[in-house]
């Protein structure tokens, strides 16, 4: 009897299970999350999951206001507009209105870095080129039609031109150079008057190229931006990117649910196991190439690799439990970790 109790029990929890998992949260439930998802991207992605697909874009712009109130350095928030807004696009159902909401929303010295960084890692046509190849005339529909949503939710922002243009940067940068023309075709849709005239020459100079050294300076100069941010700091803060997601389709199908426009169909993933791609994430949502990451090795292990704590070398050399490290340097003896700290 306790058995069949047990059976019961189990197909009972099996089949709440993927309600659970599917419930929404209300307005106050994600209105109490703001303040966790500004600070940390994966629990971003984890509760937009949740949050009914017409109230994702409002929750993310309550995210980016609350970043924006940090006191910390311009890199510091350049890294945590990137990260924290990465993951709500990637979350995200409906991603061309939340993807308009970052643009809306974030500052634009902070559109710097996300324009190029979502070019490369979220948006490229090229994410798997072997398995879904993307015709320029596909990708132009798809630029353009994204470009739509977020230039009129921009238009209504604080220095709507600009931001208008760092959309359309992101979509250029993510052509891989063609068609030829895309960005007469992006500017040409472009609802700002000052965008229509300004653009094409911001684009050229955000762009570089034929010995000109790329520069938004012209951009930000025409606005009250603050000052731009160091990008290399800002990359050895969040780490290079470790992940490329083929999110391109899915721009026209916020529903996620057609092959053809989910990350799957079109590769996404592709390049890095599960385990890198979020679905192990620290409890602390600090990524773990971070430079304030907590370095960890084979502790304890014969046959770890660079070494196991008495310092034997076995394998790829690894300089944090190698006979480099410890309290002498050189050719002096190796001076193992204290046993406390094997646990």
């Amino acid at each position: 009897m306790k058995l069949k109790n047990m059976f019961a029990a189990c197909a009972l929890a099996l089949s709440v299970m993927p309600f659970a998992a599917s419930a929404e949260l209300s307005k106050d439930q994600w209105l109490a999350k703001v303040g966790d998802c500004a600070n940390n991207p994966s629990a971003m992605k984890a509760t937009i999951a949740q949050i009914p697909a017409s109230e994702q874009a409002e929750f993310v712009g309550k995210v980016n206001e609350a970043i924006g109130k940090k006191p910390a350095s311009a890199e510091s928030k350049a890294a945590d507009f990137y990260a924290v807004n990465k993951a709500a696009v990637s979350g995200a159902s409906d991603k061309s209105s939340v993807l308009a909401e970052v643009f809306a929303t974030v500052p634009v010295e902070y559109l710097t870095d996300i324009n190029e960084r979502f070019a490369t890692e979220l948006f490229s046509r090229n994410a798997n080129p072997e398995n879904k190849p993307i015709s320029d005339a596909a990708f132009t529909e798809l630029a353009t039609n994204a470009l739509a949503v977020v230039n009129a939710r921009c238009q209504s922002a604080e220095n709507a031109g600009v931001r208008q243009t760092f959309a359309a940067l992101l979509f250029i940068r993510a052509s891989g150079g063609s068609p030829e023309g895309l960005a007469d075709t992006l500017v040409a849709q472009m609802t700002d008057p000052q965008a229509k005239e300004s653009a094409s020459s911001w684009i050229a100079d955000a762009m570089g190229g034929e010995g000109k050294e790329a520069s938004y300076n012209e951009m930000l100069d025409s606005t009250n931006a603050g000052a731009e941010p160091d990008h290399s700091v800002v990359l050895q803060m969040t780490g290079p990117a470790v992940i490329t997601e083929a999110l391109l389709a899915d721009l026209q199908a916020p529903d996620n649910t057609s092959a053809s426009g989910s990350p799957s169909g079109l590769g996404g993933g592709a390049f890095v196991a599960g385990s890198v791609a979020g679905s192990a994430v620290p409890s602390d949502g600090v990524p773990d190439f971070r430079l304030d990451r907590i370095p960890r090795g084979a502790i304890g292990s014969g046959d770890g690799v660079g070494g196991n704590r008495d310092g034997t070398n076995e394998g790829e050399d690894n300089p944090y439990y190698s006979r480099r490290r410890g309290s002498t340097s050189g050719s002096e003896p190796f001076t193992p970790e204290p046993p406390d700290y094997v646990k």
